[in-house]
């Protein structure tokens, strides 16, 4: 902060314009009572929810779909590792074998071509190469029964015959997703309850997906409870790897039915809290156009809406808003009375003298100055201040018994606060001190401007609070419009004095 500061000042539009423009028909519609913003809200909803819903289905479509492309594809990639970790536990075991090389040698061969095999891009493309590899090295490995008992330890310990038995369940539950049930009756029970299994997966899977969107978009536009996010979090924190574990062929039907009970259950509760959060999200969506009117009416900082987090959150910032309106109304009465520039020398002065600024009687500037300064007027009425120049304003007060304090109010409504050390102040370091201790009101003084009369100010130092200006070097300032010489000053003085004696 400074001994001298300029600062720009802006009068909030609920002090300048009448009430029905200053404010938008949504803010003083609330203001009149929120239902008659609920009122509207549903009457425009009413075919846009239909629509909602109609488009709700047509994504969620969409969604199953896409999620169970997305389980086919992690199920086909997930296969191949485990099916090249079997060719590698193999080929090790094989290319370890003492016994007749010529016997053993080609299926190193082929063990080596499964492994790296260039791969297809698509999902279908990659579920054919799976079949037919697991085929081939079911072939390998019946060559010889002890491969079977070999241990995949990149497959959590599992057998190489375990292990195929998966594979080959997953392959065959895979092909299902496009069979028609008469085309079924030959197949494997387990493969038709995994194919079912698979179904239920994408189809809660979809509907996790839709939800953990809705989350994202209430949490990153809307904002959220502490309460609502813990939920949330216990839920579905982590839920995408384990919708990828539950693609995994390695695991088991029955484990596979528990993973999706459980999930199945978390969407039901979500299901329950849905209606409550969309309607919280679409409050809160009517609700804060309504609170940006009214915050940039005041001139306050507009706050973004997952700042409130709640719509209870924004109907109390609402409520404020009203008893700021009240307030604002007497500023423009006051306003309407005083015009700009008495307005700001009158919301000044104000403040000023609230936060102990002790302000200088016209005899005391005569004395300092050495001519009686010419009032501030409007109309016939005096004001607090005094005419600077032909066009700014200006008061002096105390800040304590060595600095002083002018203030100008410039046409623009922007000012300009000058510290001064008083005539006769002896202690540079306490006018100093007093210059710093002014220096730190000067932000809660703008504070209370903008609180109690909507005025806006952003102002810049143009002078440090360790810089000194005496009442005489003021006195004598180019930049002082009341700077006359010397004599002419005393012989005003004088004449005023006379005229004093004579009344």
């Amino acid at each position: 902060m400074s001994s001298q500061t300029e600062g720009s000042g802006l009068i909030a539009a609920a002090v300048l314009l009448p009430v029905a423009a200053a404010f938008g028909a949504g803010w003083l519609a609330w203001q009149a009572g929120k239902q008659t913003v609920n009122l509207a809200r549903q009457a425009g909803n009413l075919l846009s929810d239909a629509n909602d819903a109609v488009d709700r289905e047509i994504r969620a479509k969409q969604r199953r779909r896409q999620e169970m492309e997305r389980q086919r594809r992690l199920t086909a990639q997930a296969s191949r590792r485990h099916l090249t970790a079997v060719c590698s536990r193999v080929l090790a075991e094989l290319e370890a074998d003492k016994g007749d090389p010529a016997a053993v040698e080609p299926l190193r061969q082929e063990l080596r071509q499964i492994q790296s095999r260039s791969l297809p891009e698509d999902t279908a493309g990659l579920e054919l190469q799976n079949a037919a590899d697991l085929a081939r090295l079911d072939w390998i490995v019946s060559r010889q029964d002890r491969l079977r008992e070999l241990k995949v330890l990149a497959a959590d310990g599992l057998t190489v015959a375990n292990l195929m038995k998966d594979l080959r369940l997953a392959t065959t539950a895979a092909k299902l997703c496009g069979t028609r049930a008469g085309d079924v009756k030959a197949i494997d029970p387990a493969a038709l309850e995994r194919a079912e299994l698979n179904r239920r997966l994408s189809e809660v899977s979809a509907q996790v997906m839709t939800a953990l969107e809705f989350v994202v978009d209430l949490a990153e536009t809307y904002g959220m409870s502490e309460a609502n996010n813990a939920w949330f979090q216990s839920c579905f924190n982590g839920v995408d790897q384990r919708i990828q574990a539950m693609c995994s062929p390695t695991i088991s039907n029955a484990d596979l039915k528990k993973s999706l009970r459980a999930l199945e259950e978390t969407m039901g509760q979500y299901d329950m809290l849905y209606p409550t959060l969309l309607k919280e999200k679409q409050t809160m969506a009517a609700l804060y156009p309504v609170y940006v009117d009214g915050a940039r009416t005041f001139g306050d900082v507009v706050l973004p809406l997952k700042e409130f987090k709640t719509a209870a959150a924004l109907e109390e910032a609402l409520h404020a808003q009203k008893a700021r309106a009240q307030r604002a109304s007497q500023c423009a009465q006051i306003y309407q009375k005083l015009g700009p520039a008495a307005y700001l020398c009158y919301a000044w002065d104000e403040e000023l003298r609230a936060m102990g600024y002790a302000v200088h009687t016209r005899r005391q500037i005569a004395d300092l100055i050495r001519f009686r300064p010419e009032r501030a007027r409007l109309g016939q009425a005096e004001l607090p201040f005094y005419q600077w120049n032909q066009e700014s304003l200006t008061q002096l007060y105390q800040i304590t018994p060595e600095c002083e304090l002018q203030l100008i109010v410039h046409p623009d409504g922007s000012t300009t606060m000058q510290a001064i050390a008083a005539q006769g102040a002896e202690r540079p370091d306490q006018v100093i001190a007093v210059q710093k201790g002014h220096c730190s009101r000067i932000r809660e003084i703008h504070r209370r401007l903008k609180e109690n009369w909507f005025i806006l100010y952003d102002f810049q130092e143009t002078a440090p609070a360790e810089h000194l200006l005496s009442a005489e070097q003021w006195l004598s300032s180019r930049d002082n419009a009341w700077a006359q010489p010397a004599g002419v000053r005393e012989n005003t003085r004088g004449e005023e004095q006379k005229a004093m004696h004579k009344g």
